[in-house]
């Protein structure tokens, strides 16, 4: 499977959809906010990548995928992953690193389990590992997550915004740039508040 930015991406089994990956861009807004609104239950995960893109914190990133050429769905938003930066702090409140949050991640049910959430997460990861992000996590499945890398994040020093997010579904990815020196809590930007 590849995933560099504008590649074609079809995860291998039967029912695949072809897809390409590729940074949000101006007129991509109404599609992303129709994706998030159908694959969640409430309006919260579509409010917060509206307000992340509205507040651009330095950092972040919007993926989308996109019907590849010639497909059914050819240059239509079926799929979306935020990346938004996170402070990591010390016991004193100091910065150690920022990493990136993965979430939400979404994919127009109708097409979910073809193989488009592993190229959002495919590319994800080497977008963040091409900027010498240390480290991904995200709030999501125990189930779903370990098969890209994801594993305890407070086993590797990472604490959650809140004490109690479980510890099966609070999960990182540590990157080449990580280094020890790195562990603290993990501070999520102001508009994942209706999450937290």
């Amino acid at each position: 499977m590849t995933s560099g930015p504008g590649t074609p991406v079809a995860a291998p089994g039967p029912e695949s959809f072809p897809v390409r990956i590729r940074l949000e861009t101006p007129g991509d807004e109404p599609g992303v906010r129709h994706v998030n609104l159908a694959a969640f239950t409430g309006p919260e995960e579509a409010d917060i990548v509206d307000r992340i893109r509205r507040e651009a914190p330095e950092g972040w990133h919007s993926l989308v995928a996109v019907g590849a050429p010639d497909g059914p769905a050819d240059g239509v938003v079926v799929g979306q992953l935020l990346l938004s930066p996170c402070r990591v702090e010390d016991a004193d409140g100091d910065l150690v690193a920022t990493v990136l949050a993965i979430g939400p991640v979404a994919v127009l049910p109708e097409l979910q389990s073809r193989g488009i959430g592993s190229a959002l997460m495919s590319s994800a990861m080497g977008l963040a590992i091409a900027r010498a992000v240390p480290a991904l996590v995200l709030l999501g499945h125990p189930a779903y997550y370990p098969r890209f890398g994801f594993g305890s994040a407070r086993t590797v020093g990472l604490e959650p915004p809140a004490a109690a997010w479980p510890d099966a579904a609070w999960m990182a990815r540590l990157l080449p740039a990580w280094t020890d020196a790195m562990r603290g809590t993990v501070r999520y930007p102001e508009a994942f508040e209706p999450l937290a």
